[in-house]
């Protein structure tokens, strides 16, 4: 599957190394320069198909746009007006507005994908027009399941499953480099105690998706009467953890 992009920054160059990861070839990946030297650069880099003009999309089943602001509409229907295939879109746009304004041959989607797709354990939100077709919707979920899950989701909920997926691995950061801190100080090295908070993350998450038991359970099992996990909880629902992330992920969304 040939698969084109016009931007190549962080998320752009994300989805290219989650698609080579994944087994794509490089010469299957369409880089569009419009005279960037970060698009040059990152094709050069991963040795990929560098393009000068939309026209060059020809053969690709799906051209991703990831780039942002007030022109991502207009870059898109211009490039609807040479391109007939698959746009999608991770910068936004409006999706009744933009599919009238295409070709009919022409489909318009639009992903929210969030950085570990460049590792293929990503999340990828999208949406489609209420009736968009099969094959188009096939075709899409099947390129995205190369870097991890996929949710089909209405475009009134894009906005929230990006923020909670793409926004809250900075929180998780955060939290890891604090939780390092608090090691430090008690006598682990810093080298030693990342790998192992991040693996106690992981395996945490692993063992809920596993056993499929609700977080409180799981935290249950780890909270025995009197321990030293409860006096932990304790502080953190003193210093307001949960209510903290709540409204970290609302002043994101909003």
């Amino acid at each position: 599957m040939k698969i084109g992009f016009i931007g190549t920054g962080k998320i752009g160059t994300s989805l290219i190394q989650g698609l080579l990861q994944a087994g794509t070839a490089s010469t299957d990946l369409y880089v569009y320069s419009g005279g960037h030297q970060s698009a040059e650069k990152v094709a050069t880099q991963y040795q990929l198909q560098l393009v000068n003009d939309y026209v060059d999309f020809a053969g690709c089943a799906a051209v991703i746009v990831a780039v942002g602001g007030p022109t991502v509409e207009q870059i898109i229907v211009d490039l609807g007006t040479t391109y007939h295939g698959i746009i999608l879109s991770t910068g936004g746009g409006d999706l009744v507005k933009i599919n009238a304004a295409i070709p009919a041959d022409t489909a318009f989607a639009k992903i929210v994908p969030n950085t570990p797709v460049q590792i293929g354990t990503g999340i990828t939100a999208v949406s489609f027009i209420s009736d968009e077709k099969q094959e188009v919707i096939t075709t899409v979920k099947t390129m995205l399941a190369k870097l991890g899950d996929v949710y089909v989701v209405p475009e009134k909920l894009l906005g929230i499953y990006g923020t909670v997926s793409g926004c809250a691995p900075a929180y998780v950061d955060m939290m890891i480099e604090a939780l390092s801190d608090a090691a430090v100080q008690n006598g682990v090295k810093r080298a030693e105690s990342y790998p192992m908070i991040e693996k106690m993350i992981l395996g945490t998450a692993k063992l809920a998706l596993a056993t499929g038991k609700l977080p409180e359970e799981l935290k249950d099992e780890v909270t025995t009467p009197g321990g030293t996990t409860i006096k932990g909880v304790t502080k953190l629902e003193e210093q307001g953890f949960r209510n903290a992330l709540i409204k970290a992920i609302n002043a994101s969304a909003n």
